[in-house]
């Protein structure tokens, strides 16, 4: 878990901010940090007694030079370092997760099964790292983290350039006891060999819940590491320990190659795909690990934001992300019917985007982020707002109004149409304000109880608040008609033909009309129709005579926009977002990490495509064919005609905000920083 700074700690390490503490050992201190384009690092600064080591400064260079050669799809790669700091550092990439001394800590031993997997994975990382030319020395439970997209091996590149350091200067060991290599113990000459000793010894920890020389001091485990043979009772599976056995033989020439272990251990692990998410682990452990990778700092929701493609809805609709389950059902139910080829048993691997540019904000884009031309204004933390001009990527002006010192977001959610902004203040008395989106003058502002989700047709601007929603003239502010459906703050209305439909929730599971999709008159605001929904209706999308709407309860609803009447349900994963229409498609992406594109007629699955998140993805536009989509920490390009992913960002910092416009996605990340990426990925 990520702990919080003490005293002396740094703020900064090179170009990384540092933002907590990782954990802290022999060599150094190791932090959480974010890069300057707000992707999550571990930053490891090394203790000042071998900063004032000269040799340990060379060989430090020296080894980390080796250590940013390896590759593998199960070790964390060095992204930075600089071995001349007055103290030296090392970045890597950070993974979310648990190590494999926490998982056993906490839910025991893991089955035999997974224990292969984690045996290949691991006899994989050995194969790059040696290959690099580097015997990692320090191979323990808990440098093996069991992240979101498989396991680990961290902390090789650093441990030889300490070690003679440290034997020089304390004449002691390096490395851990108890899963250290005899020739390490003895204060000997270390090999690769000594790496696969420490890893039989990590997997029967995996397999039995304790190291095979069993706890102590380290004048004890070091004895028994030397002398005694290793306790390989717990571990049940008779093959698995043959295997253990032969990595633990006290002779390194008569130890296996982590080439032939891979080659022993693959049979018995599951398929490929499997091994690069949590399918491996028991399932209380996937749990935990997933529950880890969300629980890194994040204030409140973020919102995703699209531009373009429905109907009447001027130049920019905001798709404001509002996760509700899909476990309920009524009427005629979609989930089960395909029509297209089957859903692929894991995510294929998209290309890694490259972003074409980013922009430090100076401030977390909480509150959310409108697109129009070539003009991004962005509602930041701290009462900020921001108007950039993407093509110069500067500030064209910004206002900050008051300081509310909570860091969260004070403007609401903005929108850009003909011109103008509009954008609400939540502070009492609430209001609502239009800015003139090329210098940011105020044109006027308008008394609301909150103002969070505004949509804009023609010359009218519907807003819902706590009690009512409200259409005011885009001109001047002044209040068209009000109609009291009850709370219509956190749907953004959908208009289409004449109507605008609007969605309440009093947050209970009541039904009936705290919790229902309203449409009426946009003229007027005279009800037309109600439909109840079990526990409050999201944000709805209308298009081709149809209005789509998922309530809280998890059911989506495709309804007729003239009368109401219900044409179909959809009941898909744990959690969905809200519908997004395109093309006679229905896009929706769920908490279970899939995507899925539904007929819009008849709710009818066209394809379905497994994130690999594992956790909620939100749909966030689409544009030239490519259906975008955010999770916690990633963006994804699909092919919105079949699915096929395009591309990714890779992790990048908690995702808050994204915009979709013509050949630009715009991704806005929780350290503050703007990124722009091509829509087609390249």
């Amino acid at each position: 878990m990520v702990g919080p700074l003490e005293e002396g700690d740094p703020r900064r390490v090179g170009r990384y901010r540092v933002l907590g503490r990782l954990g802290a050992g022999g060599m150094g201190v190791v932090y959480l940090g974010r890069s300057p384009a707000g992707a999550a690092v571990a930053v490891k600064l090394v203790h000042a007694e071998f900063a004032a080591d000269p040799a340990f400064r060379a060989r430090f260079a020296r080894e980390v030079a080796v250590a940013r050669t390896v590759g593998g799809a199960f070790t964390a790669p060095v992204i930075d370092a600089d071995p001349h700091a007055p103290s030296p550092w090392l970045v890597t990439a950070y993974l979310p997760g648990l190590s494999l001394a926490e998982a056993v800590a906490g839910d025991g031993p893991l089955p035999a099964a997974s224990v292969f997997a984690l045996g290949a994975s691991l006899a994989e990382a050995l194969v790059a790292v040696h290959r690099a030319g580097i015997v990692h020395r320090d191979l323990k439970p808990s440098n093996v983290m069991l992240a979101p997209d498989g396991p680990r091996l961290i902390d090789f590149g650093i441990a030889h350039a300490a070690d003679a350091a440290a034997l020089t200067r304390t004449g002691g060991v390096m490395g851990s006891p108890g899963f250290l290599a005899p020739e390490q113990a003895r204060g000997g000459k270390t090999s690769t060999a000594s790496d696969v000793f420490s890893l039989g010894a990590v997997l029967a920890f995996a397999a039995a819940g304790e190291g095979p020389f069993g706890t102590g001091d380290v004048v004890a485990l070091l004895y028994k590491v030397v002398h005694d043979e290793p306790r390989l009772d717990g571990v049940a599976d008779p093959e698995l320990r043959g295997l253990l056995a032969a990595c633990m033989d006290k002779d390194p020439a008569r130890r296996p190659t982590p080439q032939e272990l891979l080659e022993r251990f693959v049979p018995r692990a599951p398929a490929p795909e499997v091994l690069h998410g949590t399918g491996w682990l028991p399932e209380p452990v996937a749990r935990r690990v997933a529950d880890r990778t969300l629980a890194l700092p994040s204030r409140s929701r973020r919102k995703v934001l699209a531009v373009g493609g429905v109907a009447g809805a001027g130049t920019l609709v905001a798709a404001v992300t509002g996760a509700v389950l899909l476990e309920g059902s009524g009427g005629r139910k979609a989930a089960a019917r395909t029509t297209a080829s089957p859903t692929p048993s894991a995510p294929p691997s998209p290309v890694l985007a490259q972003a074409r540019w980013t922009v430090d904000l100076g401030a977390d884009p909480y509150g959310g982020l409108a697109s129009a031309g070539t003009t991004l204004v962005v509602s930041a933390e701290e009462g900020r707002l921001i108007c950039l001009d993407v093509r110069r990527r500067k500030t064209v002006w910004q206002h900050r109004k008051g300081n509310r010192g909570d860091g969260a977001a004070s403007w609401r959610t903005p929108v850009v149409a003909d011109g103008t902004l509009f954008v609400g203040w939540p502070d009492a008395p609430g209001a609502l304000y239009a800015f003139d989106v090329r210098n940011g003058d105020q044109r006027w502002s308008a008394t609301m109880t909150d103002a969070l989700n505004p949509a804009v047709s023609g010359g009218t601007l519907f807003v819902g608040d706590t009690g009512a929603l409200s259409a005011l003239s885009t001109s001047d502010g002044r209040v068209l008609w009000r109609a009291s459906i009850g709370n219509a703050l956190n749907a953004t209305p959908a208009i289409g033909d004449g109507l605008v439909y609007a969605g309440t929730s009093d947050g209970a599971s009541s039904g009936g009309t705290a919790n229902a999709l309203h449409a009426l008159d946009a003229r007027t605001g005279r009800d037309r129709w109600r439909h109840p929904m079990t526990r409050g209706a999201q944000s709805p999308a209308v298009s081709g005579g149809m209005v789509y709407c998922a309530d809280g309860a998890g059911t989506m609803t495709a309804l007729d926009a003239r009368t109401g009447a219900k044409k179909w349900d959809f009941v898909g994963g744990r959690t969905a977002s809200d519908p997004f229409m395109s093309g006679g498609l229905v896009y929706v992406a769920d908490g279970d990490g899939k995507v899925y594109a539904l007929d819009a007629a008849t709710g009818r699955t066209r394809w379905t495509w497994p994130t690999g998140t594992g956790t909620g993805v939100w749909t966030a536009g689409i544009a030239r064919g490519v259906v975008v989509v955010a999770a916690v920490s990633e963006v994804f390009g699909l092919d919105a005609a079949g699915g096929r992913p395009l591309w990714r960002t890779g992790q990048l910092d908690k995702v808050r905000t994204v915009a979709v416009q013509d050949d630009a996605v715009y991704v806005g990340i929780q350290a503050g920083t703007l990124l722009a990426f091509p829509v087609k990925g390249a």
